[in-house]
């Protein structure tokens, strides 16, 4: 290997044969296979429609999620632990604004014998009113902690901003909150969405096909666990601020927190991957625009960056940072160049060509050994995609042209469609004339 040469560039991947095997339990729950790996681990996931957009009181999902394995009707959290820790089972439960799933990764040869725990977990936890207090003093002492961070306080007022706080994606905790979580809202809405028609289970790493679809009949393939009743829509309306500038003063602050941003859309639209390339060379990686310049040319931050954040039923454009107060007004006003630039003047052919070998290298690190590929499919499942989604990034990484990037610079990202919100110290802060 010669090293005093730059390996070359990859200019053009194709994502194929990434689609898994799917065959229903016999109660028509979907299972994904990914049957692939060297070593004898098994990751299994299963997935439930059950984030925050489907409750109807704060806390109610994220506390039914993280309860499950504090007691079941045969077993208490203890004897749960207890049990994982002997089978070497990692058990990891997850929810966020849309899903919720719960995942466990272990040995293959212990599968079999901690599906019953698992089934046990998902279908019949008792959620004891010991657990359900505990679980409340801890996270509110947490909230209590975070929420006096500038980072949370401009994050909570930004998605307020861009949804409105009526809105499942705008609305924000309180401590009062806490206060009015109880065990019957949480049964209620474990009833609802911890169904096997609200189901649907991903498994991934070195298995028996057959006998695994055996023993996920055994314990999740009957319908003692249907739904009693139809899951509930909830018509939601987006109420964004009228104030595009928020100011949240933070006394004493050392720095400003910052959020730059949109409401733009999901997966599912059509300028979804190009819009994935036009972020990367704004702010989505370490070579990008703002942090060559906010960052390495001015000095102004430790870190900045951008993201298009895809939701079930929306998405999101923002910029985060966290500046000196002595910065802030330059740094923004720096942004705000940066915005502008991008939204008239084309890309270089050399910048463009960078940002998709980029692209494409973390395109198939989302394929790199099972588990990251069991997480890819997931997101997919969780946004009810195909999986020819990522054969259409790779074709748009690949031919998206610097005029294109323009074009959707100029319909998604005009400075008239942002909103800014700081909050740290701002007491003496000017915001750019056509912020105001």
């Amino acid at each position: 290997m010669n090293r005093s040469k730059a390996p070359r560039i990859a200019k053009e991947i194709k994502i194929n044969h990434i689609e898994p095997f799917i065959i229903k339990l016999k109660n028509s729950i979907p299972v994904y296979m990914i049957p692939t790996g060297t070593q004898p681990v098994v990751k299994t996931d299963f997935v439930f429609g059950a984030g925050s957009w489907w409750q109807s009181k704060p806390l109610v999902s994220s506390a039914t999620n993280a309860l499950l394995s504090e007691g079941t009707s045969k077993n208490t959290a203890e004897e749960i632990a207890g049990k994982l820790d002997y089978q070497g089972v990692y058990l990891n439960s997850t929810s966020d604004l849309d899903n919720a799933s719960v995942s466990l990764y272990s040995l293959t040869k212990n599968l079999d014998s901690i599906l019953p725990l698992i089934s046990e977990i998902i279908k019949n936890p008792a959620f004891p009113d010991k657990e359900i207090e505990t679980y409340k003093e801890h996270r509110e002492q947490s909230f209590i902690t975070e929420s006096n961070k500038v980072a949370n306080m401009a994050r909570k007022n930004f998605a307020r901003a861009l949804y409105g706080s009526g809105h499942p994606y705008g609305r924000s905790l309180s401590v009062s909150d806490f206060g009015k979580l109880n065990r019957k809202d949480i049964g209620v809405f474990h009833a609802k969405h911890y169904n096997s028609d609200n189901c649907r289970i991903i498994v991934s790493g070195r298995f028996n096909e057959n006998k695994l679809i055996e023993k996920l009949n055994e314990f999740f393939g009957d319908v003692d666990w249907h739904a009693s009743q139809p899951k509930p829509v909830f018509p939601f309306r987006k109420r964004p601020s009228a104030k595009r500038l928020v100011l949240i003063p933070k006394k004493n602050a050392v720095q400003s927190a910052l959020r730059i941003g949109c409401v733009m859309f999901n997966r599912t639209h059509p300028d979804y991957p190009g819009m994935m390339v036009l972020n990367n060379i704004l702010g989505g990686h370490f070579g990008s625009r703002l942090m060559q310049n906010v960052r390495q040319k001015k000095g102004y931050t430790y870190g900045i960056g951008s993201a298009v954040i895809p939701l079930k039923n929306s998405g999101y454009f923002v910029i985060v940072s966290e500046l000196a107060a002595d910065y802030q007004e330059a740094a923004i006003g720096e942004i705000y160049r940066e915005l502008d630039k991008i939204c008239n003047k084309p890309v270089s052919k050399k910048e463009l060509e960078h940002t998709k070998s980029y692209m494409l290298g973390e395109l198939l690190r989302a394929f790199d050994g099972p588990f990251s590929w069991s997480e890819t499919i997931k997101s997919l499942i969780e946004h009810e995609m195909s999986t020819d989604f990522y054969q259409k990034i790779s074709e748009t990484i690949q031919n998206i042209s610097p005029s294109e990037i323009l074009e959707l610079a100029q319909k998604h990202l005009s400075v008239n469609r942002m909103y800014e919100i700081v909050a740290g110290n701002v007491s003496e802060y000017k915001p750019l004339k056509y912020r105001t």
